[in-house]
């Protein structure tokens, strides 16, 4: 039986070490995009439609604020998932309840999960602007 746990624990210790590994990967991907759309939109502007023969250019500048806050949120929850770590190693360290550190672990988890679905909705929404924008113009020029 203490194999079979053995095993068990090792298992799970490689998916969440698997899970760490993603979820840094999934915050530099989402700061590279982000700030590549908006080094390309420059170029853009710069070489194929300046701005001053641009039409729709609210539509850029929703697609530059949205890549801008997503950069935001995503140091945010860069922070925040830090700061959560230092708790639950606290709770660890206080010998809380299991069900009361899992509901810890599990109500940190969650705003953490929803500041990066915000991160991947604006992140998209900004590139959609930004690619209606060049579309226009690229036509319009």
């Amino acid at each position: 039986m203490s194999e079979s746990n053995n095993g068990m624990n090792e298992y799970r210790k490689s998916i969440l070490e698997e899970k760490s590994k993603s979820d840094d990967d999934f915050e530099k991907y989402i700061t590279f995009i982000a700030s590549g759309s908006l080094g390309l939109t420059l170029t853009f502007i710069d070489k194929i439609s300046p701005l001053d023969k641009s039409i729709f250019k609210w539509v850029i500048v929703l697609g530059w604020f949205s890549l801008g806050i997503t950069l935001f949120i995503n140091l945010l929850s860069h922070y925040i998932s830090s700061i959560n770590n230092t708790k639950t190693v606290q709770d660890v360290d206080d010998n809380i309840p299991y069900d009361e550190l899992t509901n810890n672990i599990d109500k940190r988890n969650k705003i953490i999960s929803n500041l990066n679905l915000t991160s991947i909705i604006l992140l998209g929404f900004g590139i959609l602007c930004i690619l209606i924008f060049t579309t226009i113009n690229a036509y319009n020029g």
